[in-house]
């Protein structure tokens, strides 16, 4: 029995000190913080809580029992009442209290002082042999309803903010959950449990100095993760501590020279201590600063990401939004311009239609490659496989461009690979569209004569292709932008017209393929020009497609209710100023078919291709029923 009484008296003595040394350090770091104020309370309260709980017990104020018992239930109930609004204001400060708030911390106030100043909780503590014995007033049940309503509030408040504080915040908030649910569970096995089975509290000082969790862990906390920030504080205290002690060694000194020389050492001692301390707050200003920077860094890239976002799509619903009017232009144009449908026309005005129809085809492709762009990050794009040689798929492509190379004064030729490749399984399509977009930068960025090579070869269970100019180059610093969206090399962006979109698409479609792209290039005088490649795998099985006979295009995403509404509203707007464009096209295009059946049949097939003239009303319609 001796030693368990030692054993308390020492728990007792490292409760109370830590208790009180943590509560002044806390405050001290911040004497304005809502935090830190409530910390140091609750700090208090456990120190009357375990105090008045030993005294119950301890027999030379064993007069004075249920004094004590009525003054640790007082401790306890302010306990759960500054705990709670610590609990508040931690991690983040509450600006503004609820009703619900004030109502339940005034309720345990008013527990407490019932406890202390009525027999309505503790009627009476008496001696039975060794034991205390209590007996309870009616509204006890109360009192214990209180707490353990306290108890899971606080846990379910401190789990929420587990799960929406930020990784350094999570962590301090574990620090206290796991403190809090130690002394809950101690207090209810051995200050509830156990008396009501075996009749006695011979044990109650584990559920009391449980706390000890609760300032372990806060403590543990300020040592490893800067809690409460009293890094200053605990600096100061301990320069000062150093300070008093060396300057009790210079007056204890038995001699002059003695205490000069520990003089000495204390004024150098103590400038260190400040010198210390001035460098702890220049640091700590300093992580404040960028703690702010570092926020205001979030924020900025969150709102870049929006604006990403908000741009994206824009340029998706432009581009849809101009694909039909774009087409039926074309449409239009190729009949007057190509098929000569209205008859002669002269010089001039073939020269101007010329014009616009050239501008309206590069406006198509803009088009084009923004929808692109759009189904690829929105992973619309759905790989279709067929086997195929890539030399057939070289020289469809070259077929496609051939003309305008020839226009631009180049060359172009595709050296046949010495062995035939292998065939392999691919998106014959998009696989051109790369194609062509590489043929397509040679032919542009290549000052004629130019010259343009196209070769392929198989090397380790891969198809290479390769395409060749003898064109400008690309700058050095322009190397690791060429597969980004909307990149131009400098030199040519005012006289090459382009989207800066090629590229980009193509490392996608290529990365479909699982296959990898790269460039070499040079801008020397003697040695200048820039060679494409690209590599896809053998493949000679057919790859499982999970999504076989879907389509070219994944379907789009289910729209919310408020976008499709907005959608349809801004479809309702231009419908109107469509239906009266579309009439007169249909009057122009009756007018053109009464010329005769052959007239009829070229103006369908210069329409059919693209398929891209739709009626606004289906349109609408089809976005209504994917919502």
């Amino acid at each position: 029995m001796e030693s368990i009484a030692l054993v308390q008296k020492l728990l007792l003595t490292i409760i109370l000190t830590l208790s009180f040394l943590l509560g002044i350090v806390i405050l001290l770091a911040n004497k304005k913080s809502k935090t830190n104020i409530f910390y140091f309370f609750t700090a208090l309260t456990i120190i009357g809580w375990v105090l008045f709980g030993f005294m119950v017990y301890y027999e030379p104020v064993s007069n004075y029992r249920l004094l004590m018992g009525r003054l640790n239930f007082f401790s306890v109930a302010l306990w759960f009442v500054s705990i709670y609004a610590f609990i508040l204001n931690f991690p983040t400060e509450q600006k503004k209290w609820t009703l619900f708030n004030i109502s339940f911390i005034f309720s345990g106030i008013i527990l407490a002082a019932i406890s202390l100043f009525s027999p309505y909780i503790i009627e009476d503590i008496h001696i039975d042999k060794d034991s205390r014995v209590w007996t309870f007033g009616p509204i006890i049940v109360a009192y214990y309803a209180y707490a353990i309503l306290t108890a899971l509030i606080m846990i379910l408040r401190l789990i929420h903010s587990y799960k929406n504080e930020s990784p350094k915040n999570r962590i301090k908030v574990g620090y206290f959950v796991a403190g809090i649910i130690s002394v809950l569970v101690f207090n209810i096995i051995f200050n509830v449990i156990y008396p009501y089975i075996v009749g006695n509290s011979n044990y109650y000082f584990l559920g009391d100095f449980s706390v000890i969790f609760i300032l372990g862990f806060t403590a543990y906390a300020i040592v490893k993760h800067q809690l409460f920030n009293i890094k200053v504080i605990a600096t100061e205290t301990t320069v000062i501590l150093i300070s008093i002690g060396l300057i009790i060694e210079v007056f204890t000194s038995t001699n002059v020279t003695e205490g000069s020389l520990k003089g000495i050492v204390w004024i150098l001692a103590t400038y260190a201590g400040y010198a210390l301390i001035k460098s702890v707050k220049t640091e700590i200003k300093q992580k404040e600063k960028l703690g702010v920077l570092a926020r205001k860094l979030e924020q900025a890239n969150d709102h870049l990401k929006e604006l990403d976002e908000t741009k994206d799509n824009f340029l998706s619903m432009a581009a849809h939004e101009l694909n039909t009017p774009i087409a039926a232009i074309n449409g239009y144009l190729s009949m007057l311009v190509d098929e000569k449908l209205c008859g002669p026309i002269n010089k001039d005005a073939t020269k101007y239609l010329e014009q616009i129809y050239g501008s309206s085809k590069r406006l198509a492709n803009l088009v084009k490659d923004l929808l692109n762009v759009s189904r690829i990050e929105s992973n619309r794009i759905h790989i279709i496989y067929s086997q195929a040689q890539m030399e057939d798929v070289i020289k469809q492509s070259i077929g496609e461009v051939a003309i305008k190379a020839k226009e631009a004064g180049h060359k172009l030729s595709f050296e046949q690979p010495s062995h035939k490749l292998p065939q392999t399984w691919m998106d014959v399509p998009r696989i051109t569209e790369v194609l062509i977009n590489f043929l397509g930068n040679s032919i542009k960025y290549t000052e004629p004569p130019g010259k343009i090579v196209v070769r392929a070869h198989a090397d380790d269970g891969k198809i290479v292709v390769a395409v060749e100019d003898n064109g400008r180059g690309i700058p050095k610093d322009k190397y690791n932008h060429i597969f980004e969206k909307f990149t131009q090399v400098n030199v040519l962006k005012d006289e090459v017209k382009g989207t800066g979109l090629g590229m980009f698409i193509s490392k996608n479609l290529i990365g479909m393929h699982k296959g990898k792209i790269w460039f070499k290039s040079s801008v020397d005088q003697d040695d200048h020009g820039t060679t494409f490649y690209f590599s896809i795998p053998v493949v000679k099985n057919k790859p499982y497609d999970p999504h076989e006979n879907e389509g070219a295009l994944f379907a789009l995403k289910p729209a919310s209710k408020e976008d499709t509404e907005k959608i349809k509203a801004e479809l309702d707007k231009e419908l109107g100023k469509e239906k009266s464009e579309e009439k007169e096209l249909r009057t122009e295009s009756l007018e053109l078919s009464d010329k005769g059946k052959d007239s009829k049949e070229l103006r369908t097939e210069s329409l059919e291709p693209g398929k891209e003239i739709k009626n606004k009303e289906q349109e609408k319609k089809e976005l209504g029923t994917k919502s």
